[in-house]
């Protein structure tokens, strides 16, 4: 199936910033459209978590992890829980035993995970607001309840394909992958080829439509 025009118009406009971003984008396309690939839409989403991430190169920024980054923050819990299975036996967990060092040491860092968490996600919505943003250049921004609602949309996409492409799901409903995917390229669209304030409501109601087709 060949591409839609908004994709063939996503594709050029993303190329007049970056040929590496387009290139993926593409690819993406390229191995959606390839039925007999049992693993095609895992392949899809990887490329479009790819894109989205990467989508600060567009504004001539480098793209950073968003905070220091999971890995970082993921490893003082296996390190601790690791020396909790150490030290005690499942039964004494499940009873409640977890007065040793190792156990206060788990929660010690759960606790510093979660507060960690709650910090950076009004941040990490920030700078996604700020990114999407500065692709439409110098002028008037959007409204901030459009700009929230982007954020909330992206941030649900980027999700979604993280999950596809790690394969977190045993079974992928297409229809829910395609939404996800032009809720994305309409986002972009929208930020890369500004329309007259007049067509944001259209195309908002666009989203709205494909996303309550799930």
């Amino acid at each position: 199936m060949s591409p839609s025009r908004e994709q063939e118009e996503l594709v050029a406009s993303l190329a007049r910033r970056s040929e590496k971003l387009a290139r993926i984008y593409s690819s993406g396309l390229f191995v959606l459209d390839q039925k007999e690939n049992p693993g095609r839409l895992s392949l899809a989403a990887h490329a479009i978590r790819e894109l989205m991430e990467k989508c600060p190169i567009l504004n001539g920024r480098e793209f950073t992890v968003l905070g220091d980054g999971m890995k970082n923050r993921i490893q003082p819990l296996k390190e601790a829980h690791s020396a909790l299975r150490k030290a005690q036996r499942v039964a004494d967990t499940a009873s409640g035993g977890l007065g040793d060092g190792a156990g206060r040491q788990l929660f010690i860092e759960l606790d510093r995970f979660f507060e960690w968490m709650e910090a950076n996600r009004p941040e990490a919505n920030r700078r996604i607001a700020e990114m999407l943003s500065e692709l439409s250049g110098p002028g008037q921004s959007l409204p901030v309840d459009i700009s929230e609602n982007e954020v909330a949309r992206w941030r649900a996409a980027d999700e979604y394909f993280k999950k596809i492409s790690h394969h977190g799901q045993d079974h992928v409903n297409e229809d829910e992958f395609m939404v996800h995917m032009s809720v994305v390229e309409r986002i972009l669209l929208l930020r890369l080829q500004p329309r007259g304030v007049a067509d944001l409501d259209a195309i908002d109601a666009l989203i709205r439509e494909a996303e309550n087709g799930l």
